[in-house]
């Protein structure tokens, strides 16, 4: 058998890891001919002992060193959380844009990093990756049960984890909280839905990756102002299926229930459709206060699109689906992202719903004063000067009774 290069040992490592757990591919891997000599494969993430924040340091510019990667543990509440810190190399004095990247069920933390690529998109473009580490490898996301798998034994907030990791590094002046994003594949791609519906004002945008979401949120997602969002989905998934279904915990709408119901929450137009490689698009920018919806169907499974795909992609296509090429998911992502860089300016009263419904046959949505506004400008901003958010279009407010 020939020996595998490095991003194939990499490809089939996540299908292993992401499909019959950590173990099975840390064994599988260290037979694999072609590893090299002296060297183990790599293991599955282990906790680390002790909190290295103390008192949050003064706000400083920080000079990025060459190769900047780091191991992070930080305690939330009671519980020792871990994320891996890539820096931008040669890049200006901080604090940069920060990228959260959470990863599938079973799937490292170190794993969906080499996986995804997205540190080189960092290099060339100035921002800082975090990529948090789930207990057990998989995140409490939301829908009732851990990963939509299991019942939830530990219990733990990893909404609360994914915003300390935000303040951590905002603290230390590496992340611009303006221009901080969340992103997730599969299961982290429901905890980053989980997140943008409760705590919108934390992060500029969002971008899901292998999601639908549940029903219940067609009630339940009542975010502080409009999300801008990106979300990826695969037409052969058979993992997050395309048409939705029931996981444990919580029934999934479609892919295009999920997206339309977020343009619903945006106060979106219609949408205009477009053509990628092995892609559907559609795009819903003409939203309140210069927020928008992206949605991409690939026709392709459970693996986000790449600029190129080797042997490996197709092994891994055999229980995931294809990988299809061309079309590269972090490259989007990125480009999407950096169109929202400070958080909406608030606006004076609340907004009722309007008495009209809206593309797709859902719930009518409210317009807010004035119609849509133009795109946020991309300056940063100081952080006391951020306005507050303003309230979402779909947002009600608690009326006392008392």
């Amino acid at each position: 058998m020939a020996a595998f290069d490095r991003s194939a040992r990499l490809a089939l490592q996540a299908m292993l890891a992401g499909i019959f757990g950590v173990a099975l591919a840390s064994s599988a891997m260290a037979q694999v001919p072609g590893w090299p000599s002296g060297s183990a494969a790599p293991q599955a993430d282990a906790s680390s002992a002790g909190d290295i924040y103390g008192a949050p340091p003064a706000a400083a510019a920080v000079e990025a060193p060459r190769n900047a990667s780091e191991e992070r543990v930080i305690s939330v509440g009671g519980l020792k959380r871990e994320f891996i810190l890539h820096l931008p190399k040669n890049a200006a004095p901080g604090p940069w844009p920060l990228v959260i990247a959470l990863h599938g069920a079973w799937q490292p933390a170190s794993v969906f990093r080499s996986y995804l690529d997205l540190d080189e998109i960092a290099d060339r473009e100035g921002f800082a990756v975090a990529y948090p580490r789930g207990l057990n490898l998989l995140w409490n996301d939301g829908r009732g049960s851990v990963a939509g798998i299991m019942p939830i034994i530990q219990k733990r907030d990893d909404a609360a984890f994914i915003l300390a990791v935000l303040d951590a590094l905002a603290a230390e002046a590496i992340a611009d909280p303006n221009r901080s994003y969340l992103m997730g594949f599969s299961n982290g791609a429901f905890l980053t839905a989980f997140i943008a519906c409760r705590h919108a004002e934390r992060f500029a945008a969002y971008a899901t990756m292998m999601m639908t979401a549940p029903v219940s949120y067609a009630e339940t997602c009542r975010p502080a102002r409009p999300i801008p969002i990106l979300m990826m989905n695969g037409s052969y998934d058979p993992i997050v299926p395309t048409f939705g279904r029931p996981t444990p915990g919580a029934k999934l709408m479609s892919a295009t229930e999920s997206a339309e119901l977020f343009a619903r929450i945006d106060g979106c137009g219609t949408p205009q459709a477009a053509a990628g490689p092995s892609a559907r698009i559609l795009r819903w920018d003409d939203c309140a206060q210069g927020s928008a919806v992206h949605f991409y169907e690939i026709e392709g499974g459970h693996q986000p699109p790449a600029r190129t795909v080797g042997p490996m992609d197709a092994l891994a296509g055999l229980v995931l689906g294809p990988r299809r090429k061309g079309l590269d998911a972090p490259e989007e992502i990125w480009a999407f992202f950096r169109r929202y860089g400070t958080v909406p300016s608030a606006i004076a009263g609340p907004v009722e719903p309007a008495a009209t419904a809206i593309h797709g046959g859902l719930p009518a949505v409210a317009t807010l004063p004035g119609g849509p506004t133009a795109a946020p400008s991309a300056q940063h901003l100081p952080v006391a000067n951020v306005p507050r958010p303003i309230p979402s279009p779909v947002r009600q407010r608690t009326i006392s009774t008392q």
